[in-house]
């Protein structure tokens, strides 16, 4: 394994190289950057969604890299059920001040996240931003201000479409949105690929059978350009045992 200081280096100078920020204001939306994890087959999760370790140390440290680069990070709320997650770049050798993380979203249409999970506390003792929970009109009103008591924003919508969550996002100051997941969201983007600017996958040489979880739309081609699905020909790079390709939406 490379060290952590070489990794991060070699992170930086890709991400660098590769990612085109756009500010999107004119369609009131921000830059949308995906990313996941794959493995050799075409599997994003395990049997029934459940999640799955694919990415290597060297590419979870240019995925927290990939973090610091933008000011929002959405995952739903199966991820913030199953995983509990922070959402931050801890792995770093010089880890960014508060100010510098981006800021949680949480899709969560019946107001199911946890008043005491991870993305609340961390902001609630100082170590992280407020997370800013995007349910449906019909939620719980007891259940909201319970997380706004927590500590958390929460924004109700008559539908949580791509199109309106985006603009919600927008709305809140936020430019570059990083998607990371579940597998659900993934794959709910995948089938609208308009939304996507970026799409940033790290390839895992592992095996995970036709009981995995894949995708309702295929991936752009890894070896040459998708120009009948909107796609430029990916950058790749190698970060310890995993592939990592790199892909924009032409516009």
């Amino acid at each position: 394994m490379q060290g952590s200081h070489e990794v991060e280096e070699q992170a930086t100078a890709f991400l660098d190289r590769n990612l085109r920020f756009s500010s999107g204001s004119k369609a009131e939306r921000p830059h949308v950057t995906l990313t996941f994890a794959v493995s050799h087959d075409g599997k994003i999760a395990g049997p029934g969604k459940a999640q799955l370790a694919l990415s290597g140390a060297e590419s979870m440290l240019m995925t927290h890299t990939l973090r610091t680069l933008h000011d929002g990070i959405l995952v739903g709320i199966g991820t913030v059920l199953n995983d509990n997650p922070q959402l931050n770049a801890r792995l770093l050798s010089q880890p960014p001040t508060v100010a510098q993380l981006p800021r949680p979203v949480v899709l969560d249409s019946q107001l199911r996240t946890p008043s005491d999970c991870k993305l609340i506390r961390n902001h609630t003792a100082g170590v992280g931003r407020q997370p800013l929970i995007l349910a449906s009109e019909r939620a719980s009103q007891q259940r909201r201000l319970e997380l706004e008591r927590a500590g958390a924003e929460v924004v109700q919508v008559p539908s949580l479409d791509w199109q309106t969550i985006l603009k919600h996002v927008h709305a809140a100051g936020l430019r570059r949105l990083m998607v990371e997941g579940g597998a659900a969201v993934i794959d709910s983007l995948m089938q609208q690929p308009q939304h996507i600017d970026a799409l940033l996958v790290t390839i895992a040489p592992v095996t995970v059978g036709p009981q995995g979880f894949g995708f309702s739309s295929p991936l752009p081609d890894v070896d040459a350009t998708d120009e009948q699905a909107g796609w430029s020909t990916p950058s790749r790079s190698k970060f310890g045992k995993d592939d990592v390709a790199v892909w924009h939406r032409h516009r």
